[in-house]
């Protein structure tokens, strides 16, 4: 029989071997015994925790270890929705707000059932995934909830953009300039701008809750720049007093001289920033009077009062009231001009003017507005008197009579005119008053010094007239009537005189020259029924002439001509019969 010997040393090998193996299994055995009931006691560990499960997270913040409680308590809503939204505009940052302060809203009951029901499925295979739940949290890993949160409220979002709005908006500042006691002062120009709150609305509603950054939309209002060019132009120019409105009655402040240079003031403007007030390099000059000052002397003092005595027919008195009238109480600025003819009026029928005496082509008759020049004289004396500046004067064709040589202002409808100025410095109001058949003028304004006026005349040279005598059939025989009225012609220059207040004589100075014409008497002889031998009337009764004017027999030298009436300084008084006023065009005055 075929056989091997083993030796005592491969038995024991052999022995070790198999005992080897059988352990092995035996320890794998109990490995995996240990495994299932470590996990058999996970998975019950975690089927009685009272907290929340390792690894669970509300975003990036754990929930771990929360109780029911204190879950509850962290997930809130000023917890949740605290995350911002910022507003810019233009550059800048209009302002940050949390969701919740923007009108978002969470489910808070339904996140914390969700954070705390992970690791509590139910169920065999429920009691399994807890206990793997349990030890993913364990060993790091990590379970997410979010929060579901709702768009923000567009009401809130409206109310938002306003306060928003409120705080960006501003309105442009247009280019402008003042002018001051301390200066001429502009202001650059700057633009506006404006949000649009609809569109801001719109944009963190597209947002939907979430946070971030908005741009708001917003629009640049322009602004109107400051003509430099036209504000020196407009501004330019010498200051004036301040001065009487005619309109309101009230004293008003005068003009601000100014003197801007354009290029000067541009270069001060471009250095100030957008809506910055600078003052700009000008010269400003200010009125020596207030209107406050002017109001306390205003019309305080009398410069000269003219009286002179109206005669003639109702007519003509009636004109030279109507046409005092029309000037009573005109104020005069300092600067003004009266002009007579433009503050009387054309005188019609229409505006209440009769027929009175005037001269047309060197005779005597009847026009509308006879009369009206004697207003004119007594105005024009008055004006001397009072110092003032005359512009435009002439004499009457005819000594009139009513007021001293060379004293008279003749005018007319279409020329000649009567115009001075008022070169007193201060308002002067002309007061005309009529009453018992005299006409007075009184100029009222202010004196700054003592002085007043003396008028003067020399009479240079005098044209005598002559008596015409004209036959006519129309009157009986021996029967005269004056036709026309004869005058004397004068030449004579007047004088303006100013004296100081202790009769010191300051100047003495050609007012004006003034040239009366001479005009012919005409005697009208009756011819009718002249005898066959014809014999001398019977002149020892004066016959009467036109106007109830007796005609003295005629005198080979056509005596009966008045002389001259003498030099004087004052006023006359007025020759007892005046001769018509000029009221008639120019070109009929020969």
């Amino acid at each position: 029989m075929d056989g091997k010997r083993v030796s005592q040393q491969e038995l024991l090998e052999q022995t070790n071997k198999n005992r080897g193996g059988k352990a092995g299994w035996i320890a794998a055995a109990a490995a995996a015994g240990l495994l299932i009931a470590a996990a058999a006691g996970l998975c019950a560990y975690a089927g009685s925790y009272q907290q929340v499960f390792p690894g669970v997270q509300l975003g990036e913040e754990s929930l771990e270890g929360l109780s029911r409680e204190e879950l509850a308590e962290r997930v809130s809503p000023d917890a949740l929705l605290s995350g911002e939204v910022t507003v810019t505009a233009n550059g800048l940052e209009l302002g940050t707000y949390t969701q919740k302060e923007l009108g978002a809203q969470v489910d808070t009951e339904e996140l914390t059932d969700a954070a705390w029901h992970i690791g509590r499925e139910e169920g065999a295979l429920g009691w399994l995934k807890n206990g793997w739940t349990m030890l993913k949290g364990r060993l790091g890993g990590s379970t997410k909830v979010e929060a579901e949160v709702s768009a923000f409220d567009p009401a809130i979002l409206r109310r938002t953009a306003q306060e928003l709005a409120a705080g960006f908006d501003r309105q442009s500042i247009d280019g402008s300039y003042q002018l001051s006691r301390d200066g001429l002062y502009a202001t650059k120009p700057a633009a506006g701008q404006r949000l649009d709150q609809e569109g801001l609305v719109e944009e963190l509603e597209y947002l939907e809750g979430d946070p971030g950054e908005v741009e708001a939309p917003w629009e640049e209002l322009p602004a109107l720049d400051l003509d430099l060019q036209a504000l020196a132009q407009e501004l330019n120019a010498e200051p004036s007093a301040a001065r009487y409105d005619v309109e309101t009655g009230k004293v008003v402040d005068g003009e601000v001289g100014v003197r801007l240079d354009p290029e000067a003031a541009a270069f001060a403007l471009e250095a100030a920033v957008p809506g910055e007030t600078v003052q700009l390099p000008a010269e400003v000059v200010y009125p020596k009077m207030t209107a406050q000052e002017l109001e306390a002397v205003l019309f305080r003092d009398v410069l000269s009062t003219t009286t002179t005595n109206v005669s003639g027919t109702g007519a003509r008195k009636g004109n030279v009231k109507l046409a005092g009238a029309a000037v009573n109480g005109l104020v005069l600025n300092d600067g003004d001009v009266f002009d007579y003819n433009q503050v009387v009026g054309k005188r019609t029928v229409e505006r209440g003017y009769g027929e009175a005496a005037t001269y047309v082509n060197g005779e005597t008759v009847n026009t509308v507005g006879g009369g009206i020049c004697q207003v004119s004289s007594t105005i024009y004396l008055a004006t001397l008197l009072a110092n003032l500046e005359i512009v435009e004067r002439y004499n009457h064709r005819f000594y009139p009579g009513y007021i001293t040589l060379g004293m008279d202002a003749t005018v007319s409808w279409g020329g000649p005119e009567f115009r001075f100025k008022n070169n007193t410095g201060y308002p002067i109001r002309i007061d005309v008053g009529y009453a018992n058949s005299k006409l007075t003028v009184t100029i009222v304004g202010t004196k700054t010094d003592d002085t007043y006026v003396k008028m003067t005349y020399d009479l240079l040279g005098t044209t005598k007239y002559e008596t015409e005598y004209v036959e006519t059939e129309e009157l009986p025989w021996g029967e005269q009537r004056q036709k026309q009225n004869g005058y004397t012609g004068y030449e004579v220059v007047s004088y303006r005189n100013v004296y100081k207040g202790d009769g010191t004589l300051l100047s003495s100075n050609v007012e004006a020259k003034s040239n009366y014409k001479s005009r012919n008497q005409i005697i009208l002889s009756g011819t009718a029924g002249r005898p066959v031998t014809p014999e001398m009337p019977d002149f020892s009764q004066p016959t009467v002439g036109d106007a109830g004017i007796p005609v003295p027999p005629p005198m080979p030298d056509a005596g009966g001509e008045p002389a001259p009436p003498p030099a004087q300084e004052d006023p006359p008084q007025p020759a007892p019969a005046p001769e018509p006023d000029t009221d008639i065009p120019g070109w009929l005055l020969h």
